[in-house]
């Protein structure tokens, strides 16, 4: 019999899985994952009556004001987990070079979502490869204990025992990867696990629909994910608009292969939204 893996922290030896999509806001969902016409302030609302968690796509371009933070935090249920990716100013444009006042600036505004917080995930462009190491060394030294990241690497020479043994001593989780055609690697550094279902960015003109049928890397990710359920304590699994075509979708075919429950979100159409609120920034669905 399959292991069963769970939404919901479990009994000892279980993990805890989440998968949800890499924003939450998209033009082309209206109609098919959204009702027609809904309203762009509600798309968070909506969002969170479907998946239990989301990573944040727009804290790469730019720290989110405090209130935008707290009303994300506001709108969702109890439960719901926010993952957060690192701002790209810390990581791409000065390179860990000279990065304590961002990185401070963006901890302590993503920290009010409190106990919604799941994980910060730290990517790195194809561009930063291991001759960086002592770079990533020091930065990995400035991040709190408190606090769960992942790094995700997309060159390939970061896949070496060494890098493993310094994100291991910093309780710092290996972001599995499927991005382009970078071959993913499926490590585990510490009692997370961490996954980015990507693809190619370029694959697709509208984000409405699966145009691309991954079926049997889904089943390979399932088997995969499954296998972990007693390595690790959490599994974050966020999957991309050009994985697919259309992450809802994409995000719900792998809970079924996983057995976990499902909400269709055609389902929820017929309930209308709450009272009007700021609009909920978000860059884009990934």
């Amino acid at each position: 019999m399959a292991e069963s893996l769970s939404n919901q922290p479990g009994p000892q030896g279980r993990a805890e899985i989440r998968i949800g999509g890499q924003g939450f806001s998209s033009r082309d969902w209206v109609g098919t994952f959204y009702p027609p016409a809904w309203p762009s302030q509600e798309s968070l609302p909506f969002y969170s009556r479907v998946f239990d968690t989301v990573e944040l796509n727009t804290t790469f371009y730019a720290i989110p004001s405090a209130s935008t933070i707290r009303n994300w935090a506001q709108r969702v249920p109890e439960g719901f987990v926010f993952s957060a990716k690192m701002p790209r100013v810390i990581t791409h444009d000065k390179a860990l070079n000279n990065v304590q006042f961002e990185l401070d600036s963006f901890l302590n505004r993503i920290t009010l979502l409190g106990g919604k917080l799941g994980a910060v995930v730290i990517q790195f462009p194809a561009s930063f490869q291991r001759r960086q190491e002592e770079r990533l060394r020091a930065f990995l030294a400035l991040l709190p204990g408190d606090i769960r990241f992942a790094v995700e690497f997309r060159h390939s020479s970061w896949d070496h025992p060494e890098i493993l043994a310094l994100l291991r001593a910093a309780r710092v989780a290996w972001c599995t990867t499927h991005w382009q055609d970078l071959p993913p690697v499926v490590e585990l550094t510490t009692d997370i696990a961490y996954f980015r279902l990507v693809g190619f960015h370029d694959e697709f003109t509208r984000l409405d629909e699966v145009q691309h049928d991954r079926t049997a890397e889904l089943e390979h990710w399932a088997a995969t994910i499954r296998g972990l359920g007693k390595q690790v304590k959490r599994i974050y699994v966020y999957i991309n608009n050009h994985y697919e075509g259309h992450s809802p979708a994409t995000v719900n075919r792998l809970k079924v292969l996983l057995s976990l429950p499902v909400v269709e979100p055609r389902s929820l159409w017929t309930r209308a939204p709450g009272p009007a609120q700021p609009p909920l920034s978000e860059a884009d669905a990934g």
